[in-house]
């Protein structure tokens, strides 16, 4: 086994010498040879990156999932009706959509609607504002009721108004555990 590589070693020196003028000082370029073994391993799979979750992308995979969703639009710092989003503790994303159940007459971009989805920066953010939400709600029973779904990361908050079927719910809820 050692001639082979013996071979391979004097031929690359030789090769890397023609040309050099013969009184070159500078040291030759050794690449050792690939072994059958380096060779047959596989190439690690390029990463998948992964879509940003924001409230967009939440929103179009609930579409996708073909719970009867209509209207659905991305909020702006314009017609965000909470003024939280992009602020110091709010959300970095909103949107919202009618659902079946939800009160069409309702504010627009309101969770009376049927759903809404808000994307924040972290964990912790979403779920103070998921109790904030359910704290004000058991306070005035008036407010009425939500359902809260949370994204696999933990950073996305889905609410669903309470006027709608429970049996959609649970479908809603469904789907948001798949993302």
């Amino acid at each position: 086994m050692r001639k082979p590589v013996v071979l391979v070693v004097a031929a690359t020196l030789l090769a890397s010498m023609g040309g050099c003028g013969g009184g070159s000082t500078v040291a030759p370029s050794v690449s050792a040879p690939v072994t059958q073994q380096q060779a047959a391993e596989p190439a690690a799979a390029p990463a998948v990156e992964k879509e940003p979750l924001t409230a967009a992308v939440i929103l179009k995979k609930l579409q996708a999932a073909e719970l009867g969703l209509a209207r659905g639009a991305a909020q702006t710092e314009d017609n965000d009706p909470n003024n939280l989003l992009g602020r110091p503790n709010g959300y970095a994303s909103r949107a919202s959509a009618d659902l079946p159940g939800g009160d069409k007459g309702g504010e627009k971009y309101s969770v009376d609607r049927g759903l809404v989805v808000e994307v924040f920066d972290n964990a912790d953010l979403a779920q103070r504002r998921s109790d904030y939400i359910k704290s004000l709600q058991a306070e005035s029973p008036i407010l009425g009721t939500e359902w809260h779904y949370r994204t696999g990361d933990g950073t996305g908050l889905v609410r669903v108004s309470g006027n709608v079927k429970p049996s959609l719910a649970k479908k809603v809820e469904a789907a948001v555990a798949k993302l």
